[in-house]
Formats: C-alpha cells, sequence, structure tokens
C-alpha cells in the first residue's frame, strides 16, 4: 500500500541553513570589525556564535550530501561521482567547521579571546 507523500520541504531548510551561514558570516565581519577598530571585549560570544552557526550548517549539507549519494542511480556513474565529490566537500568543510569550533573554544580556555560582555 502507497503511504501519502508529503511535500517535499528539503528546499525549505536549505534555504533556512543558507541563511544560518549567511548570519555566521555577518557575525564573522562584525567580529573582524571590532578586532580592527582595537575593541577587545564581547569577541567570544561573537566569534562561538560564528563557529556553532557554521558548525550546524556544515552538519546539514554533510547529511545532505550522503543522502545525495545514497539517491544517486548506480546506472549513471557520472551522478554517482558527482554525489562522491560532493560527500568529500561537504565532509572537507564539516571537518573545517569542527576545528573551527575548537580553535574559538581553545583561545578562550587560554585567555586570547576574552568572553567579557560589551557592557560592564
Amino acid at each position: 500500500m502507497d503511504q501519502p507523500v508529503g511535500p517535499d520541504r528539503s528546499a525549505d531548510s536549505n534555504f533556512s541553513f543558507l541563511i544560518a551561514v549567511i548570519a555566521a558570516a555577518l557575525l564573522g565581519l562584525e567580529t573582524l570589525c571590532r578586532a580592527e577598530s582595537g575593541q577587545e571585549r564581547g569577541l567570544y560570544p561573537l566569534r562561538c556564535g560564528e563557529s556553532a552557526l557554521t558548525l550546524g550548517s556544515s552538519g546539514f549539507f554533510l547529511t545532505q550530501s550522503f543522502q545525495e549519494l545514497s539517491q544517486a542511480d548506480p546506472k549513471n556513474p557520472v551522478a554517482v561521482q558527482a554525489a562522491r565529490v560532493s560527500l568529500a566537500t561537504a565532509l572537507l568543510t564539516f571537518t573545517a567547521s569542527i576545528l573551527q569550533f575548537w580553535l574559538v573554544q581553545y583561545l578562550r580556555e587560554k585567555g586570547q579571546l576574552p568572553d567579557e560582555p560589551i557592557i560592564p
């Protein structure tokens, strides 16, 4: 018996995570502007938010790449190879996001990235 199929929400999900990536980029830009102006306070929350958004988004795109590979037609070697390259790209991006998140935590722990609030 066929199961009823609901609407495809993958485009909405992709768009939501693209918005998260854009928000992370804007947080990164804000952090850069503050650091360039000599401001040291409040950088940790911005960097932490930026790397958390990037990590979550890259994790989502990694799962999308796994799904793409599992749905690739095995009779079409070009589609399978494209899905493998997409998966490798997503895996490298996810790994870089994990390392960036770890770096932010490490810098905070070593006192190189103050976590004092902007308003004292």
